[in-house]
């Protein structure tokens, strides 16, 4: 049986997102086809970038993909997993922060849950391995898919769940 980490990231959805933050950059066409190209490359970038974990049957799988192009997988037994560490980075918002974004930032977090969820947040997974060695599982800002990930996690490992 194979599971993701919830929340799993869309292909066609980030395509969606692409294609919106392309249409002003391809419609200008005064700033010549050098600078297009150019303009092209934050967009595919930040749509582009995202982590896939699944979980299938023992095994564990994570895939890191920037600007659509896998630069990382990372594999593992889940038998050989003997914990699993949550972390809550809880960084308090700066004067700044509130006075440029506001309650955007509830918004914004939604989106990068949604969208982008490899550029992190507060909440995260690590599985430690029987050799040492510590995998990132999942980073997001949901508490919700936080403690959804967790207990998955903790019935497939059968590992203890300590907090750093």
């Amino acid at each position: 049986m194979e599971r993701q980490l919830a929340p799993q990231p869309h292909l066609r959805n980030r395509l969606i997102a692409l294609g919106i933050l392309l249409v002003p950059v391809l419609l200008s066409y005064r700033i010549g086809v050098i600078w297009q190209i150019l303009s092209c490359f934050l967009p595919v970038m930040l749509t582009g970038t995202y982590r896939l974990t699944k979980l299938k049957g023992d095994r564990f799988d994570t895939w890191f993909y920037m600007g659509f192009i896998c630069v990382s997988h990372v594999k593992c037994n889940l038998a050989a997993v003997v914990c699993v560490h949550t972390t809550y980075k809880a960084a308090q918002t700066g004067l700044w922060t509130f006075f440029l974004f506001g309650p955007m930032q509830w918004v914004l977090g939604m989106v990068f849950d949604r969208l982008l969820p490899v550029l992190g947040g507060p909440y995260e997974i690590w599985l430690e391995t029987s050799k040492g060695r510590e995998i990132l599982a999942w980073a997001g800002f949901s508490q919700q898919f936080f403690e959804q990930n967790v207990s998955l996690l903790k019935m497939r490992t059968g590992a203890d769940v300590h907090l750093r």
